[in-house]
Order: structure tokens, then sequence, then C-alpha cells
């Protein structure tokens, strides 16, 4: 997933945005060949998250670093834990610290609060969202995956989701919506529907999709809606959607939900706190 051109080009604007006119501080303050080794620790309890991007910002930049990541990608850190070490020139290296920290700060912390999510949750899987930091897509998604969710689609052209939206905007209503889906869809592209009421879940099921999705049903609605799609054979996947909390889960799950999609994954994440020191000078 990292190996996208779209983080290249992301890690690019990272470096141009901080760079485009060079480093006047370390210009000036650091002799050209002075070298140094540097740790970047966790100053909080984290799930580490993002560590296979600092060789990919040396590379897009042309420093010659030499970096030693000693925290494996989702595990669980400590506060004063190492993250990874890194040797180079030490203009090289203070120009570096803010790009990688950013990065890092950002994916562990989506993938803290989606470990801190899904940790103790019952049979029922978690599903991110496209709800994601503009041009961070596949970053946030990656950190996601790291804290224990599934990926829902990435964009809008791997999967049919007929929202809410598409059934107001069609003169027909769902069924003309349904209806066009069904005989121009490519064949084996799978297809999901989102429905308000149990009226619009029947009507939907007519038309066989591979997965339903309740959008803001409450606990007491979830069940009828449940059973409404059992007896439907083949049955479609269900999945929940609107405000899910944590708290919510058992109940989700005991109501016969397969899936449930939170926004909240990546729009309520916070970073973590995450720092980089020189720990040795060597002067060559």
């Amino acid at each position: 997933m990292l190996n996208s051109p779209l983080v290249k080009k992301l890690i690019g604007l990272a470096l141009e945005e901080d760079l485009a006119l060079g480093d006047i501080t370390a210009r000036l303050t650091v002799p050209e060949d002075h070298r140094s080794t540097a740790k970047i620790i966790a100053r909080q309890r984290l799930i580490v998250c993002g560590t296979p991007l600092a060789q990919m910002i040396a590379t897009e930049a042309g420093w010659n670093l030499d970096i030693e990541v000693v925290a494996t990608e989702g595990e669980w850190l400590g506060e004063g834990s190492p993250v990874m070490q890194v040797r180079g020139r030490t203009a090289d290296l203070l120009s570096f610290e803010r790009t990688i920290l950013n990065f890092l700060q950002r994916m562990s912390g989506v993938a803290t609060y989606t470990r801190n999510f899904c940790d103790g949750r019952p049979a029922v899987h978690v599903l991110d969202t496209r709800k994601t930091m503009p041009g961070w897509r596949v970053l946030d998604k990656h950190a996601t995956r790291v804290g224990g969710a599934r990926n829902h689609r990435f964009s809008l052209g791997d999967m049919i989701l007929v929202k809410n939206n598409h059934i107001d905007a069609h003169p027909d209503g769902i069924r003309g919506a349904l209806s066009d889906i069904v005989s121009q869809k490519p064949l084996y592209m799978p297809w999901e529907v989102e429905v308000r009421t149990l009226e619009e879940l029947s009507i939907a099921l007519e038309y066989r999709p591979t997965i339903v999705m309740l959008d803001n049903f409450s606990d007491d609605q979830l069940a009828p809606a449940v059973s409404l799609v059992r007896a439907c054979q083949p049955s479609p996947l269900i999945e929940a959607s609107g405000g899910i909390s944590k708290e919510r889960l058992a109940r989700i799950a005991a109501a016969g939900v397969d899936a449930v999609s939170v926004g909240a994954l990546t729009t309520l994440a916070p970073n973590v706190d995450i720092s980089m020191r020189i720990s040795t000078l060597i002067h060559v």
C-alpha cells in the first residue's frame, strides 16, 4: 500500500513545503561536514505506524541517511521507547526532522485511536471510511489497518455504493437508482446500498445487493432489519453506519450485524507525541 505513487507525491509535497527555500538555520549553524546520530522517541504510549516512510523521505530528498528502525509497525510502545535511530549529515537530519515527525505523529495517532476502538470488540468487523485527510487517503487507510480495522473502498471507482443522495437525486427514487445499477454495472463488481428505513431496506433487497448499509439505525431498529436481511438467500452482508461508538459495538454485534463503518477512526484521532533528539555529534 505504501508503494503507491500517491505516497511519493505526498512526500514530495511535504519536502517542498519545508525546503523550497532551503534550510537557512541549519546552513548558518551547522558545518557542512558535520555528522550526527539522532533518536526518534515515543513521548507517550502509542501504536507505532509510518516507519517505512523514513527511508522514502530520505530517498526523495537525496539524503544519505543510515536509518535503523527499532520498533515494529503496529507495536505498542511505552513512553520513552525508541522508534528509530538515524545517522547522517547533521544538516540533513535537522531538515528531515519535521517531515518524518509529521507523518509518524499523524499515522501513529490514527493507528492508536483505531486500536483502542477495536480492542476487545465482539464479533463485528470495524471498517474505515473515505473521511480521510485530502491527499492522505493511502496513509490514513494504512494506519487504520495497522490499528486493527479493515479498509472499506478507497475511491469512488473501485466499488459501487448507492448512498442517500444518489437515491434522492434519482427521478424515480430508490427503485430507479437500483434498477439502473443492476442493469448497467460491471457483471462481477460488488455493490452496496445505503438505506434509512425498513421500507427502503425491503425494496433494496429485491435487487440482491452484495452489502446493505443500515444508516443511523437505532439499536431497537437493528433487530428487525437484520431479520429482514437474513430471510433472503443468499443473504447480503450487513453494515451499520452513522455515529458508531465503541460502547455500541457489543449491542450491534448481538443484533447480527456483520460490520460497522466508523468515520471517527480518521476524523477524531489526535496526533500522538513523538520527538527527535540529536544524541551524538561527530565532527569529521
